[in-house]
């Protein structure tokens, strides 16, 4: 193999990798955001210290919230009409195969159902408290 066919496979596989560990980094901050929550109204209940149950309510709210949802679900549905705006307006050649055009749209799909599932998770919760 010569340097322009590692390029054409590596340059991808960069990209995705860094796309897919700024997730991962999103994730595990978010993880250990509500863990330091957890553990502080555990210390406090060691403690017997009193907490009054709208305290706990509004913090808690503050990270399990259907808002959260809602930002991540039109998130997700904005991420996915950027790639298949791409998708539409990149020409690519179709070598053999393979027609990245719709390789694209496929990809689209994934964060389109999760978007739309977290706008679904989100319109459950505020029916639930109301």
């Amino acid at each position: 193999m010569n340097g322009l066919e590692w390029a054409e496979i590596l340059v991808p596989l960069i990209v995705f990798s860094a796309l897919v560990a700024l997730m991962g980094l999103i994730l595990l901050y978010n993880y250990k955001k509500k863990r330091l929550f957890l553990q502080m109204i555990e210390r406090s209940l060691q403690q017997q210290l009193t907490l009054p149950p709208e305290t706990i309510r509004e913090v808690a709210r503050h990270f399990f919230s259907a808002n959260r949802d809602t930002r991540k679900g039109v998130f997700l549905l904005v991420l996915s009409a950027s790639i298949l705006a791409f998708s539409y307006f990149a020409d690519f050649r179709q070598n053999g195969n393979l027609d990245l055009n719709d390789a694209l749209n496929g990809i689209a799909i994934l964060p389109a159902l999760l978007g739309l599932a977290f706008l679904l998770l989100a319109r459950l919760e505020r029916q639930r408290l109301y």
